[in-house]
């Protein structure tokens, strides 16, 4: 068994066979996401002799960290053909994935996890919780706001619209130019519809939704919702409006998983809380590169102060650094004592804001004086975690 890069269209054409079968999709589907990604993405097979038997991609990025952007490779497709699982490939093709995308310069690595449990022993931590919503849609039809709806703005707006967004959380991808092509074609897909919401002219919110057959009914259809951004709170009241206006013939409208983040701003805006959360799931993170991804990320600039850190390896030894904060910023050098004491997972969990080090603490996740432990506390108060994007 060797594992490498693929370097055939003959390769990618098993690859999408197994990835097909691995994810339940149909082959005319599993065809064009391939083709859509393949140029995009880092790619490591598992070989035997020259026949494709499990394999991963990672595709470069940038996230979304304190206010900054943060080289990342998105981790997707990790697949085994089923009569080669159980012979450790998945691990494999998963440890020259992350040493390609170290050789690539990337800091870190988020993924959508099938086995939480194999992803944690290979260093990715939860980083953020996303769920999926169900809203009755005589309640969206009720808001009001003011502005106009716009079908299909122009992608420059929206890609403006989004990042300025995402900045405001920790985890949203910056999404590259061959993403938004993925997911936002120039021609939608059957009953796929976008709109913007536009204020004095201004692109202010947008969304994207997709009538499905209805499942619990002979009428109607279902509305799925896959992007929803609102700057103002016209967009929101106008946009969740939108997607509601269809009631009589579909009820509900689902807002798919990752779309909203955890607790949504629309339940502010609903005259009862009547929001049902129908389903749970969770984005972890790796931290590829523990010095260029605290300097590279941003910090608040009210909080200064030194750590002292060890972080052990995935598989190898730990790494020691002495990081200073100030102005928003990070220093970072080697060092040869620690004051604080923590494993891969969890930095990755406290890098994100999902997991306060004094609560990882408690935790005995991480060993460390109190006074260290508030310093970190303080650089990751006003982190909000949340993972969008769904790859």
């Amino acid at each position: 068994m060797t594992v490498t890069a693929p370097v055939s269209d003959a390769h990618w054409e098993q690859f999408t066979a197994i990835e097909g079968q691995a994810f339940a999709t149909t082959a005319e589907e599993t065809a064009e996401y391939i083709a859509s990604v393949r140029h995009s993405a880092i790619a490591r097979f598992a070989f035997d002799d020259d026949r494709v038997v499990a394999g991963a991609l990672a595709f470069a990025c940038e996230q979304h960290i304190g206010g900054r952007l943060v080289p990342s490779g998105a981790v997707a497709s990790v697949c085994v053909a089923p009569e080669y699982r159980g012979k450790g490939l998945g691990r494999s093709v998963m440890r020259s994935l992350v040493s390609a995308m170290g050789d690539e310069g990337l800091a870190l690595s988020p993924l959508w996890p099938s086995s939480m449990a194999f992803y944690r022993s290979m260093g990715w931590e939860l980083a953020g919780h996303v769920a999926q919503f169900t809203v009755p849609s005589a309640l969206l039809r009720g808001l009001r706001a003011e502005g106009e709806a716009v079908r299909d703005p122009s992608l420059d707006e929206v890609r403006a619209l989004c990042s300025s967004l995402a900045r405001q959380w920790c985890g949203p991808l910056e999404r590259p130019e061959w993403w938004w092509h993925w997911r936002l074609p120039t021609t939608p897909k059957e009953k796929t519809y976008r709109y913007g919401w536009r204020q004095d002219g201004a692109l202010t919110g947008f969304v994207v939704w997709r009538q499905r057959p209805a499942t619990d009914r002979v009428w109607g259809f279902d509305m799925w919702v896959s992007d929803f951004w609102a700057a103002t709170s016209d967009a929101l009241n106008g946009l969740a409006g939108l997607v509601g206006s269809d009631a009589p013939l579909s009820p509900k409208v689902r807002f798919n998983y990752g779309v909203l983040p955890d607790t949504p701003d629309l339940v502010w805006r609903l005259p009862e809380l009547d929001l049902e959360t129908s389903g749970t799931n969770g984005w972890m993170l790796r931290v590829l590169d523990p010095a260029a991804a605290i300097e590279q990320a941003g910090w608040p600039s009210h909080v200064q102060g030194r750590l002292e850190i060890e972080i052990a390896g995935v598989g190898r030894g730990s790494t020691q650094l002495v990081a200073d904060f100030a102005q928003g910023r990070a220093t970072v050098r080697p060092g040869n004592a620690s004051r604080v004491r923590m494993a891969a997972g969890a930095f990755a969990a406290w890098y994100s804001g999902a997991l306060p080090a004094s609560r990882a603490a408690m935790l005995g996740l991480v060993g460390g004086a109190p006074a260290d432990l508030a310093l970190m506390d303080a650089l990751t108060a006003d982190r909000r975690p949340w993972l969008p994007d769904m790859f």
